[in-house]
Parts: structure tokens; sequence; C-alpha cells
């Protein structure tokens, strides 16, 4: 079986991780991967063998898509999998009918999905979305994000003083890094002895550092701007924080699970699934410094919880997200999907949305 894994999308987040993951997964099960990326994509560098590049210069780059087509007639994949809108919506165009488009739903937008032959979603939340907007069951296939389990359970034996608490996130509105600020005011008024790390850049960056500087956080609150070493992040921080308002999956909860450390997060549709209550994390209410506080006090006051609860989500990291685990029912599902014909009605779909 031979595979055409494709993102187009420039920058770097959960995507383009899950991209990578699904090339070394693929690699694992001794299936033939061809990456195919755009020029300016910054996850090229973290590609260890070349990979093909398309222009990608605006939404529908027809040089583009007529570059993918002559690499599909040459290398002949039997399934193309497609991460991100643009990426379905140039395979569509230059696939021949045969070949299997499998969409990864990373998120809740439909329209690029509905071009798609199969899909595969990250959680029962978003398989349900799916079907309740007219997806067919037998179309759509469960796969979690995976990771690629490199370190032993090592907790930190005690808080450092002052205790830190660390949050990476892109800088858009709905990682909700202001709510995880407001909380820091309210520990702070609350007289915890706290240190507040915040890793990442985008959009928000100056109101976020605006507001730290109005509730008078400086002190108490550092940027580091977009971090590349999550290790180095991670050996740093007592507790980790994932404060989105909206948060379809969430990788960045299984890097915090394989390094040890305690979480809170909210109670969003990945993390709410990867995460339970009191078990193996502390799950609040979205957008809800209050609530968000309340919890980090909760983990602050209770370290012996704390590291039962890193220590149930290690375990839950290595039976439901390793990658030799999630590999293995990926080359399943690829499979399965790759015995069925190409269901119609996905072309049918496709030719409704312009009507």
């Amino acid at each position: 079986m031979k595979i055409l894994n494709i993102m187009l999308s420039h920058d770097l987040g959960g995507i383009q991780q899950a991209f990578l993951d699904y090339n070394t997964a693929l690699g694992m099960q001794k299936i033939e991967v061809i990456n195919i990326t755009s020029y300016k994509a910054k996850i090229n560098s973290f590609l260890h063998k070349q990979n093909l590049k398309l222009p990608n210069i605006v939404p529908f780059d027809l040089l583009s898509v007529l570059i993918l087509k002559y690499i599909i007639h040459k290398t002949k994949p039997d399934i193309i999998i497609a991460h991100g809108n643009r990426a379905i919506n140039f395979s569509k165009f230059a696939k021949s009918q045969n070949i299997k488009l499998i969409g990864i739903a990373h998120n809740y937008s439909l329209k690029g999905l509905r071009k798609c032959d199969f899909v595969i979603t990250l959680t029962h939340h978003m398989k349900e979305f799916l079907l309740k907007n007219n997806f067919a069951e037998s179309r759509i296939c469960i796969l979690p994000n995976m990771i690629n389990i490199a370190k032993d359970f090592t907790p930190n034996k005690t808080y450092r003083k002052p205790i830190v608490i660390g949050v990476l996130a892109r800088f858009v509105a709905k990682k909700g890094v202001d709510v995880f600020i407001n909380a820091i005011k309210i520990l702070k008024e609350k007289k915890y002895d706290i240190q507040a790390v915040i890793g990442g850049s985008g959009e928000e960056e100056d109101n976020l550092i605006a507001l730290a500087r109005k509730l008078n956080l400086q002190d108490q609150i550092s940027f580091t701007g977009w971090v590349n070493d999550r290790d180095k992040f991670f050996k740093q921080i007592d507790i980790f924080c994932l404060p989105s308002l909206h948060e379809p999956f969430g990788i960045i909860v299984l890097e915090a699970m394989e390094a040890s450390v305690p979480i809170v997060s909210t109670d969003t549709e990945g993390p709410a699934e990867i995460l339970t209550h009191l078990q193996d994390g502390l799950i609040c209410k979205a957008g809800s410094s209050e609530d968000l506080a309340e919890k980090i006090v909760y983990l602050i006051e209770n370290p012996i919880k704390a590291k039962e609860f890193s220590k149930n989500a290690y375990l839950t990291l290595k039976q439901n997200y390793d990658i030799k685990v999630v590999s293995e029912k990926l080359q399943h599902i690829l499979e399965s999907f790759n015995k069925i014909l190409a269901p119609t009605d996905s072309i049918n779909s496709f030719t409704l949305e312009f009507l």
C-alpha cells in the first residue's frame, strides 16, 4: 500500500504535528509514504526524508493542482490522506477517481470533509457532529492524535518555590490565554507564591502582554515567545494549564502527560475525552477564570493527589495515544478503506456545494 500524505499550511501547530506523526506512524507499519507540503511551510525542516513541495500561493492555485496531478500520476498512491481544507481541495481536483481521499477532521469545518471519500475523526464528539450533519457512518472512523513516547514517568519530587504554572498556545482568542492571565490575578490576590510562564506567539500577543501589565502581573508572568524545545519548557514548570475556549483535540495535552506534569484543562471537546476529571487531571469550565484558579489551587494544596493524577495520565497516554498503538490502528483503518469502493455520494456532495 502506498500513501500520499499532504498538508499545505505554512505555520506550526497541532495539524502540522499530526501530519508529522502520520508520516512516522505509517513508516512504523512499513507503508510507503509520499509527503507533500508547501515550499514555505515551516514544517519542512522537521521532515527527515525529502518531501515534495507545491507553490501553494493562493487558496486555489491552479499551478499547484497541476503539479499535484503530475505527482499523483507518477507515484500512483492507493490512498491520499489530506490534512486541512486546502490539501483536500487540491487533492480532490488532482486525483483520479479510483484513488481514495481520506480527510482528517482536525476541526469542525465540514466543507472540505464533504469532498472526501472517508473521514477520520479525532474524537467521538467529532464523529457525532459529523453524523448530525448527514455524514454516512460507514465513511467515518475514529482515530486520536498520537505521540511518540520517549520518556519514562518522571514527576517533580516537590513543587518549586515559587510554584511555576505553564501555558503553551497560539495567541489567538479561542486559546483562552486571557482567561489564564485573569486566573493568575486571582491567585496573586489570594497570596499564592506563583510564577506563570506563557509560551507562544500570534495575533493576540500585544493584547495579552497589555492585559498582564494592566493587571499588574509583570512580576508574576513571563512571555517566552514561540517554544521549539518543549521538553525544556515542561521541565521548568510544576503545573500545566490548557485554558482553551474551543479545542477539537489538543496534542499539547498529550505532551504534558508525557512530561509527567499535572494538568488543568477546560471542558472543551478534545481534552474532555482525553482526561478524566479527578483521575488523570482536573477539568474546569471553559471561559471561567475563577474555576481555572480554583482547580490550580487544588493542585497546589494537594501535591500528592497531583502526582497521582500525573501517574494516571501517563498510563492513559501509553494505553491510548502511544504512536506504537495508534499506528497499528491506522494501518487497519487504511486496509479497511482500501478494500471499499470510493462512495459516489462524495462526488455528489462536492457538486451540490456549487449549485
